[in-house]
């Protein structure tokens, strides 16, 4: 098993983000993690990737805590922390000297594949960034790999060629937690799917037992969070 939540809550002063959760994640799967603002799919990745202790309940990631195997972990976030004076060429010194894992010839297979440009991300548009920021998540060769919102804001060329890499990158021992708002684009790559509503598990099924019952990604979206 990669990962487990076990009856997991996170709260944030009187707020929750996420309660209860009970949730195993083992390797070969690429899981969609679907839900409305708020619902809770942030809070969970994090929790994953060690960034955030949980309140009540035990987090695993190849059996110990996250913060103890980061270095097989990659997470993605929202935020675009690129530096303004950063090239494609100085993201790759700079995770090649954070990261053993970082495979350099990779990192620049992915900068073609995904069409990234050669010049300051300050001269980069919001797609052409997050497609530098994915080969940069991408380019390192670990087991869980922690994609929060990766297709959010970015335009629809962009978004595919994500996807697109997505699909190339993965191994059958890896697995692949992406968040995301764009449910349409991405339910062909996803074999399951978990749907969050306020900081609870809604919904935890495999993508084609929906596709056997005559439903896609998209409409169990609406009745189970509709």
């Amino acid at each position: 098993m990669l990962a487990k939540l076990n009856n997991v809550t996170k709260r944030y002063y009187k707020a929750e983000g996420v309660r209860g959760l009970t949730l195993d994640f083992p390797a070969g799967e690429i899981v969609g993690v679907l839900g409305l603002n708020g619902s809770g799919k942030s809070t969970m990745l994090k929790l994953l990737a060690g960034l955030l202790i949980p309140t009540e309940g035990k987090v695993m990631t190849f059996d110990g805590p996250p913060r103890r195997n980061r270095a097989k972990i990659v997470y993605l976030g929202e935020t675009d922390s690129l530096y303004a004076w950063m090239t494609p060429a100085d993201a790759e010194r700079f995770m090649a000297g954070l990261y053993d894992d970082f495979d350099r010839s990779r990192f620049r297979e992915l900068l073609d594949t995904l069409d990234v440009p050669r010049r300051k991300t300050k001269a980069m548009s919001r797609g052409e960034r997050g497609r530098l920021r994915l080969a940069m998540a991408l380019a390192r060769d670990a087991k869980l790999y922690l994609l929060d919102e990766p297709l959010a804001g970015i335009d629809l060329l962009s978004r595919e060629k994500i996807l697109q890499s997505l699909v190339r990158e993965w191994h059958t021992d890896e697995t692949i937690l992406l968040s995301t708002h764009e449910v349409a684009e991405a339910e062909g790559l996803f074999e399951r799917v978990i749907y969050l509503r306020n900081g609870r598990l809604a919904l935890d099924t495999q993508a084609e037992e929906l596709r056997e019952q005559g439903k896609s990604v998209v409409d169990a979206f609406r009745e189970v969070l509709g």
